[in-house]
């Protein structure tokens, strides 16, 4: 909703020859009223708008002249120069519409005069020459027979002369093609005059009248000639694949165009035209110039191509309307069709699918017509039953699918006219009813939604049968469809689906039902569906739901938005939300959201005030789920009325917005706020426009405008004060210290504002302007802003400064100018990346700014303050001509002092910083035109000749076999002792052949690495390398290949950026030109020998980005020699990996490096719309190689094949132009899987893995049979032909291998082979095979059988099993007669389970078997058992865990294979078996095979887990369930047991569980039985459980946190008398809690922790009677707000909980307006504050409390002298060594919140006495700010930008203590006594403008 400028017309002037000029000035009368003057006048005039207006006055002008005009010479003479001018002029120019419009009323007796002259000038046209101005004369035939009568006359004078023409230019340009192969540009020219051509020669027979009659039929006729050359030439173009496809789709259309006007008679043109298409023709009776035209089609093969498009022109050429060519146009209509089946089963290609697709489109469109008025016999062929539907449906269904859009709409198109067409054949019979109809659409219901067909094909049906037939078959249709809407790629299928289907079954219904109660009947089908899902749906589902089906509904429906209010009004307060869940006041603010963006609400405080209340939309604004708060945002800022007036209660809503929502760590969120407020500035400015009119209107009477309820003045200065404090919120927000989403936030938010309200240069008002707020500080914070780490706080915050109208020097004075040019140049060598970035920043800010230390702007501040801060390009040119000579000296240098010493360069002076700001400091640049051409030629050169200096010093160690770890990392001082490791390790080890030094462009300096070495040993071995500042600096093999990768990385970019230097048109020789081509090819051949030879992942990824930016360039440059460059580099590469030479340096290893990449840069710069034959020929040549390699070969041409064939599939930007060569890429990697070469198989591993994601495409989630990642068979072979035989003869030879592999004695083998079985049985046979392979299984008696043979067997059974229910259940289908029939046969081989069986493994898997039929039986039998019971089979369960070993116990010294294995599958049938009972009984004294007491006293921990894990799922679902679930009275009584286990399990795994399982149960119900069973009191156990928590790990350590917390609550809340006495039990409580909120603790510990305090918050935190001492309530507090302040959004979360809790209590709630409310971290810091301060006031402990709180705001217990002294020892810390950060606190923000309750606090309720802590504090603090000055003294001047962390927190600290200075300050009375400690503004006071 931005503003939009209305667009400017471009018209080019017309112009006239001199000579016309002289007549029209003879012939110009005195007084200027005649057409020669009036044409003299036009001419004269340099604007082509103005000249429209003379032109539209010629033909009024003339009408006024009588008949005897016609004798005037001047009107002939002006006629004439009309023609001229109307042939002159370009086609697209309006000037020349507007003539033919003027010229098409030209009086009756003027039109002979008219058409001599244009017909004259159409000769002159025609009688061109020169090739390249044939398209001017062929846009001017066309132009011609435009709506223009007087050129249609002109065609119809000189029609031979017109066709010869054509014929003559269409071969001429069709030759001139051929000259130019290889150069696109020209060709593609070339090309588009071709096809306009063919256009134009069509448009000549259809519109010409000549043509209607026969006269130039006879075959001496010229006419006739030139038309019978012309479809010849038709002919050839069709099949020429050298031509564009679209060149040969339109010469189908023409050959069909000429046949029909050309035949005769044409009654007979449908059977020759059908004889053609199927290859029929009977060459002895068709005329000869059809033979000597068409020869080609007529007696030869043709391409599938040609064939396709001579279908597209006779369904397009001729007339199908009613029926009128007969049945031999239905004869040839079914003929296409079935030659278009033909084409559809051969073309693979993307291109010729896509035509086939439109073509069948085609075809149904004119089948209906002809149906219309058709034979019996077609209607019976085209009927829903015949083969031609069946067929066109199979083509549906193949095609649904398609990865095209556009094939896919195609489908839809085809569907439904088949649907059409079968109606045309029923011949009023009712389409409901019809069989065709039902079967289809209950075959369609039956498929499962992930299919997007399945849409396109039930829309089509709801439109044709209606929707109640549908709904009949199944209700829930709408919650189906609504069910699916989280999967993106569905989402607009299936709310294009539910738009069709609610809008028929509204109409239906109005139509059945006359009262209005058919509404309620609507809304319960579509609207309650769309209600829960907004409550209760997942976040995505929610999200699309939103997005695309609210407002369809809405649209269609507005009314309906009263009955969604009303229903999620009432539910508001059940369904509050969470960060999970958006809740009812979500749903509704989506709902408003929706609505209002629609325009169905007005405004924002009239029309929906009374929908929601204020308190609703503030709760919405800082819910804690993002999108309700995005949504409340969206309600108050989208609009449908750009101009609607912003009211004062929206504005404090967004300010309010503001305060809490900057800081979000989404992405996502930022971006949709930042977008939003920007809406609301576009609405604010659009509206200010509407009132500064009204304003000065000065009308007295009430405005018009009903939105505008105050006065004009009144608003403007309300948007000016809002504004305004928006600002001021937002550059409070860039305070230090501030988090990375902040200063995002406010920087992109300042933008928008910058933008939306611009500089007014006398272009009428505007309501703000940010610059007239930028003071000093403010001008500061946003240069601050550039020393951020990440780069897109530095773009924003660079990109506001060059929006604003203000100078750089008005804010700083010329010392401080020169302070930030040396910071620059300084950071610029920093060894942190960042810092580079930051340097460029800079400079580039000074440049523009023209704030240099040398620019005349600096010496005289004055002149620049009042300028407008636009400089002109020259300056800017000429400033970063000297900052980049300036730094090409330093790295000049650099380089030369690398080259003796790369160590010392990587420790001290890493050049890639100075490289990195000439790159940004040149894209700046308009690089095309540069005005200072003969200063940057030789710099240019220079800086070529640097780079290549600088690569060959690095380009060894990343051209290394190992470039990551050259040396180790240590901290020893022997740098020259590791450079010599270096030199030693670097030569490649992964090529054909060991080589010795490393390849150096001829142009460079030469590198040796001998020369190296020896000026190495001159180093002393025992000295530390010493940087430019004299500090001893460690090197670690980190920073030599950071300085390494990194330079290399910033020379591609360099080079690629000085790449666009190359003219992009045709330049003379001797022209400034800045680059040469000799140059452009070294750059090449740079990027080639790196790409080719670098191992570091970062240098060949960076230098494939410069090369990409060379070889696109070279695609557009004029040259063809430079054109051609990429096709050679191809070969030359091509040729490299196929040659196999031992010299070559190519890398064989690490996925090839960088040669997928210089291959694939080469083939994605190739033209898309050209042939693309470079990757044809590319990927021929890599399939090749890709298959299996001979035994004498090599095969390491191979590996790079496949990993470029790999690179090739995964590049995106080949889209469809790959797909042909899927195939061909499958065979391959399958074939290399049985490669003996490791290499081999691991990069066809590699291949197919890249192949499987480009067919079925990107995985969207962890299941690996994902809906949305599979396609039918159908589809896949339809697309995929050649892998069908070739899959089937693969999997033939490893079907055996599965058989084989089943009986291995390799149990991995058994396993895989049990696995890979599924997908070869049938799904309906699956049963017959299980049945089988259980028969198979030896019988107890038989004497000889192996075991693993049993276990093999029993693997698959289990699978195949396994995949036949999830099938099953997937499509509702009966299993159960199937598993009753398994169960016989398992029950058959039951000894396998028991003792008989001495194999645990076997006897393992049978149990899992056994356990898997129970389940399927129970979800077959819905729940119920009579199966079970009846074939007793549950007895034989039981039987079997009765007799096993869990009941009689195992041997002492029992350890055998597979001992585990069976134990866990024996105890999880156990437990099944027990639970069943339990749940059918719930009594105690039913008969259990084993207790739960038996498993958890088994010695073997896999018994005991289990059975504890079952155990604690029960047990949580009790106490977590809804209402009370009693529980079985068998585990009434199993507290002893669980207390026994606890105090003596020494299982890690075991003892966690036990303690969640205690931590369940009601502690009343076994805290009283531990003095009796483990020998502990209460207490006791109490102490021992916080020792667990203090000393074991992690999980157990917070599940003991969680019971100690709810053993305390319960001691306390029961024994209130013994209170004193829990005192050292609740310190070590207290402590321990404090202990678990660490920040650098796991998450699970502060979740741990967050969870206690919100459950024990009413007894500890707000307790009206504190039972912990103040100071250890406090530090609870204390841990609230830290876990406020964490990084991770769950600790946030679930800290947001504790203060939901604590301000909800009945002496809390009433201390804020959001009790009860889910609410976000943000709001929760600023609430928990708050009530604290409350509690504090409540509990009488306000003086105590607030000398507590004071430490926390001034930071009390923070060393600050260490704090500083630690960032310092940062700075020399190693290079990847990072500290554990936390990018979403704030200290600061904290701060601000406390200063802000404290100072409430104190101002209402502070006793006037000072206690002895709060003096002490007094003092303390005020040392600090005297030491925090000192420490600011000794920071160098731009100490902001070269010690940036030590700047920053002592900046924050200063804050700190001047909000405790001010606030002790004003305890004792002195306020307004405290100075600022430094200049900048701070946190505390408002900034001032």
């Amino acid at each position: 909703m931005g503003v939009k400028k209305k667009r400017e017309m471009q018209v080019a002037a017309l112009t006239v020859r001199h000579q016309d000029l002289e007549i029209l000035r003879s012939f110009a009368d005195g007084e200027g009223k005649n057409l020669a003057s009036l044409l003299l006048h036009c001419v004269q005039l340099t604007d082509g708008v103005s000249q429209i207006h003379y032109v539209k006055q010629i033909v009024p002008l003339l009408e006024k002249v009588d008949k005897n005009g016609l004798c005037d010479p001047t009107i002939q003479s002006c006629l004439d120069i009309l023609a001229g001018i109307y042939f002159s002029l370009n086609l697209k120019n309006p000037l020349k519409k507007v003539l033919v419009s003027s010229l098409n009323g030209l009086p009756e007796f003027f039109l002979t005069e008219a058409i001599n002259s244009f017909t004259s000038h159409l000769q002159e046209e025609l009688n061109t020459t020169d090739l390249y101005s044939y398209r001017k004369v062929i846009d001017n035939i066309s132009s011609c027979m435009e709506n223009f009568n007087l050129g249609k006359a002109s065609i119809n004078n000189l029609l031979k002369n017109v066709l010869h023409f054509l014929q003559k230019s269409l071969i001429e340009i069709l030759e001139e093609n051929r000259k130019f192969a290889g150069n696109h540009i020209v060709q593609t020219q070339l090309m588009n005059d071709l096809l306009v051509g063919i256009r134009v020669s069509m448009m000549l027979v259809q519109k010409v009248q000549a043509f209607q009659g026969n006269l130039w039929k006879a075959s001496s006729s010229p006419i006739w000639q030139s038309m019978c050359d012309l479809l010849h030439i038709f002919t050839k173009f069709l099949s020429d694949d050298d031509l564009l496809q679209t060149i040969q789709s339109t010469s189908g259309l023409a050959v069909i165009l000429f046949i029909k006007t050309m035949f005769h008679p044409s009654e007979k043109a449908p059977e020759l035209i059908s004889s053609l298409l199927l290859r029929s023709v009977d060459c002895t009776s068709i005329p000869g110039w059809l033979m000597s035209s068409c020869r080609s089609l007529c007696c030869a093969d043709i391409p599938g191509s040609a064939l396709l498009f001579l279908c597209q022109g006779t369904l397009a050429m001729l007339d199908w309307q009613d029926g009128s060519m007969g049945l031999s146009g239905e004869a040839l209509l079914l003929d296409t069709v079935h030659v278009l089946f033909t084409l559809s089963s051969q073309i693979k290609e993307s291109t010729l699918e896509m035509f086939l697709s439109r073509i069948l489109a085609s075809w149904t469109h004119s089948a209906i017509h002809v149906l219309e008025s058709s034979s019996s016999s077609l209607k019976d062929s085209l009927n829903g039953n015949s083969s031609i539907i069946g067929k066109l449906l199979e083509y549906v269904y193949t095609h649904w699918e398609h990865p095209l859009d556009a094939l896919r709409h195609q489908t839809k198109i085809i569907f439904r006219n088949l649907l059409q067409m079968h109606q045309l054949t029923l011949e009023q019979a009712d389409s409901v009813t019809d069989p065709f109809f039902l079967e289809l659409t209950e075959s369609v219901l039956l498929l499962e939604w992930h299919i997007k067909g399945k849409y396109i094909c039930l829309g089509c049906l709801v439109e044709c049968i209606g929707i109640e037939q549908i709904l009949a078959i199944d209700k829930t249709i709408p919650s189906q469809i609504l069910e699916v809407m989280g999967d993106q790629s569905l989402v607009p299928y299936a709310s294009d689906l539910l738009e069709t289907m609610f809008k028929n079954h509204k109409s239906h219904l109005k139509s059945r039902n006359v009262d209005s109660t058919w509404i309620d009947q609507w809304h319960e089908t579509w609207v309650s569906p769309l209600l829960s899902i907004l409550c209760e749906g997942s976040l995505d589902q929610k999200s699309y739901v939103i997005d695309y089906y609210l407002p369809k509904l809405l649209n269609y429906s507005p009314e309906s938005l009263r009955y969604m209010v009303k229903i999620l009004q009432t539910s508001i307060d059940a369904k509050t939300g969470s960060c999970n869940n958006r809740g009812a006041l979500g749903a509704l603010m989506a709902c408003l959201r929706t609505a209002r963006a629609h325009g169905h609400l007005q405004s924002a405080t009239d029309a929906w005030k009374n929908l929601v209340s204020s308190a609703r939309v503030k709760q919405g604004l800082v819910h804690q789920h993002c999108q309700v708060r995005i949504d409340t945002l969206g309600l108050l800022c989208e609009s449908n009325r750009s101009t609607e007036i912003v009211s004062t209660e929206e504005m404090e809503w967004i300010q309010f917005f503001i305060t809490y929502n900057l800081n979000s760590q989404s992405p996502g969120v930022r971006q949709q706020i930042c977008s939003l407020l920007k809406k609301l500035f576009c609405r604010i400015q659009e509206s200010s426009q509407v009132l500064y009119k009204l304003q000065q209107s000065k009308s007295t009477h009430e405005p018009e405008n009903e939105l505008v309820k105050e006065q004009p003045s009144v608003s403007l200065q309300l948007y000016k004060n809002f504004m305004s404090s928006i600002c001021n919120s937002l550059f409070e927000a860039l305070f230090p210290g501030s988090s990375y989403s902040t200063r995002f936030s406010a920087l992109t938010i300042l933008g928008s504002i910058a933008e939306v309200f611009p500089v007014s240069e006398g272009r009428g008002q505007t309501v703000y302007q940010l610059s007239h707020d930028i003071n000093v500080d403010r001008f500061q914070i946003l240069m601050e802003c550039f020393t951020s780490t990440f780069e897109e706080v530095k773009t924003l915050a660079f990109d506001l400064l060059m929006k604003l109208s203000i100078a750089a020097v008005q804010f700083q004075d010329s010392e401080k100018l020169q302070g930030l040019f040396q910071a620059a140049l300084e950071l610029s060598t920093s060894t942190k990346p960042y810092d580079c970035v930051t340097a460029s920043y800079l400079l580039i800010f000074l440049i523009w700014q023209d704030a240099l230390p040398w620019s005349p702007s600096v010496a005289t501040p004055q002149q620049a303050a009042c300028g407008d801060g636009d400089k002109s390009a020259a300056v800017v040119e000429r400033n970063t001509l000297l900052v980049i000579k300036c730094l090409m000296e330093n790295l000049e240098e650099e380089i030369s002092q690398a080259e003796n010493s790369l160590l010392q360069a990587a420790a001290s002076f890493p050049m890639y910083g100075r490289v990195h700001c000439i790159t940004g400091a040149l894209q700046k640049l308009p690089l095309n035109s540069l005005q200072l051409v003969s200063e940057w030629r030789p710099l240019v050169e220079k800086l070529l000749s640097m780079s290549y200096r600088l690569s060959a010093v690095v380009s060894p160690v990343i051209q290394s076999s190992s470039p990551e770890g050259l040396i180790p990392m240590d901290t020893d001082s022997e740098s020259a002792n590791r450079l010599q490791v270096i030199l030693k390790e670097i030569q490649p080890r992964d090529t054909n052949d060991y080589f010795n030094q490393a390849k150096i462009l001829k142009e460079c300096n030469s590198f040796d690495l001998e020369d190296l070495n020896i000026s190495v040993s001159n180093i002393d071995t025992s000295a530390e390398i010493k940087g430019k500042e004299e500090k001893t600096c460690d090197v670690t093999a980190q920073m030599v290949l950071v300085c390494c990768w990194r330079s290399m990385k910033e020379v591609a970019l360099l080079l690629g950026t000085l790449c666009q230097l190359l003219p992009m048109r045709s330049m003379p020789e001797s022209s400034d030109v800045l680059l040469t081509e000799e140059q452009v090819k070294e750059i090449g051949d740079y990027f080639k020998q790196h790409l080719l030879q670098s191992r570091h992942r970062g240098a060949f990824e960076l230098a494939y980005t410069g090369f990409v930016k060379l070889t696109e360039i070279l695609n557009r440059c004029p040259s063809v020699s430079l054109q051609k460059l990429p096709e050679q580099w191809l070969w030359n590469v091509l040729e490299e990996i196929k040659c196999s030479d031992p010299s070559s340096k190519l890398c064989a290893t690490r996925r090839s490096a960088g040669i997928p990449f210089y291959i694939q840069a080469l083939l994605a710069s190739e033209p898309k719309k050209g042939k693309m034959d470079l990757l044809k020929i590319t990927m021929k040549e890599l399939i090749s190689l890709a298959g299996p390699a001979g035994d004498s070969q090599s095969t390491v041409p191979q590996v790079h094949a496949l990993n470029i064939l790999r690179a090739l599939f995964r590049d995106t930007r080949l889209g469809e132009n790959i797909i042909p060569y899927v195939a061909d890429g499958a065979k391959a990697a399958i074939l290399g899987f049985t490669s003996p070469v490791w290499a081999v198989r691991n990069s066809s591993t590699l291949l197919f893995s890249s192949l499987i994601t480009r067919i079925f495409g990107v995985k969207r989630g962890k299941d690996e049979l994902s809906k949305t990642n599979r396609m039918t068979g159908r589809e896949f072979f339809s697309r995929f032909p050649e892998l069908y035989p070739f899959l089937l003869k693969q999997l033939e030879s490893v079907a055996s291998t599965v058989d084989r592999c089943g009986h291995s004695p390799i149990y991995r083998s058994r396993e895989m082979a049990a696995r890979a079985l599924v997908p070869f049985v049938m799904l309906d046979q699956m049963p017959n095979t299980i049945r089988t392979l259980l028969a198979t299984l030896p019988n107890r008696t038989d004497q000889c059988f192996r075991q693993n043979h049993i276990h093999g067997m029993l693997l698959q059974v289990f699978h195949l099993l396994q995949a036949y229910t999830n099938s099953k259940h997937r499509t509702n289908s009966d299993l159960l007669p199937e598993l009753t029939d398994i169960t016989v046969c398992a029950k058959a081989k039951l000894w396998l389970a028991k003792r008989q069986n001495p194999c645990l493994v076997t006897r393992a898997v049978y149990i899992d078997i056994l356990l898997l039929l129970t389940y399927c039986l129970d979800k077959a039998t819905k729940g119920n058992q009579p199966v079970l019971e009846s074939r007793s089979f549950w007895e034989e369960v039981r039987g079997i865990v009765s007799g096993s070993e869990l009941v009689t116990g195992f041997p002492c010294t029992f350890k055998v294979p597979g001992l585990p294995q069976y134990l866990q599958s024996l105890t999880k049938l156990a437990l099944r078996a027990m639970w069943v009972v339990l749940d059918q009984t719930r009594e105690q004294t039913v008969d259990v095979p084993v207790t739960f007491s038996q498993l958890l006293e088994s010695s073997f921990p896999e018994v005991r887990l289990l059975t504890l894990e079952s155990l604690l799922e029960k047990f949580s679902s009790v106490a977590s369930g809804p209402g009370e679930k009693r529980l079985p009275s068998l585990l009434g009584h199993m507290e002893e047991k669980f207390l026994l286990l606890a105090m003596n399990e020494n299982h890690p795994e075991c003892f966690c569980k036990t303690l969640k399982i205690l931590h369940c149960l009601d502690p009343s119900e076994w805290l009283p039985q531990t003095e009796r069973c483990v020998h502990l009191t209460p207490k006791e156990f109490l102490a021992w459980t916080m020792d667990i928590a203090s000393n074991e790990r992690s999980e157990v350590q917070s599940v003991a946190l969680r019971l100690a917390s709810k053993v305390i609550a319960y001691h306390l809340q029961t024994h209130e008398e013994n209170r004193v006495s829990m005192a050292p039990e609740l310190k070590q409580w207290v402590q321990l809690v404090v202990l678990s909120c660490g920040d650098r603790l796991p998450t699970a510990s502060r979740l741990a922790a967050a969870g206690v305090l919100t459950s024990t918050a009413p007894l500890f935190l707000t307790n009206p009677r504190p039972i912990l001492e103040l100071q250890d309530t406090l530090a609870l507090w204390r841990c609230v707000l830290t876990l406020l302040q964490s990084e991770e959004q769950a600790v946030r979360d679930a800290a947001t909980e504790t203060v939901t809790t604590a301000v909800s209590q009945e002496n809390t709630c009433q201390s804020t307006e959001f009790a009860f409310c889910q609410v976000d971290a943000s709001i929760a810091l600023t609430l928990a504050l708050a009530v604290l301060c409350d509690l504090l006031q409540q509990w009488d402990q306000l003086a105590p409390g607030l000398s507590i709180l004071l430490g926390w705001l001034v930071g009390e217990g923070d060393d600050l002298v260490g704090c500083v002294e630690s960032t310092y020892q940062e700075e020399e810390d190693y290079l990847f060594e990072k500290a554990e950060v936390n990018f979403w606190a704030e200290t600061l923000t904290f701060v601000k919140y406390l200063y802000r309750h404290l100072f409430h606090v104190c101002k209402s309720s502070w006793p006037p006495s000072s206690s002895e802590r709060l003096c002490r504090l007094q003092r303390t603090v005020s040392e600090q700010r005297h030491h925090l000055s000192q420490l600011f003294r000794e920071l160098p001047p731009t100490a902001e930008f070269l010690k940036t962390v030590e700047f920053t927190r002592l900046r924050i600290q200063e804050e700190r203590t001047l909000a405790g200075l001010r606030l002790l300050a004003f305890l004792e009375g002195k306020e307004g006594e405290v100075p600022l400690c430094s200049g900048a503004q701070t946190l505390l006071q408002k900034p001032v403008s």
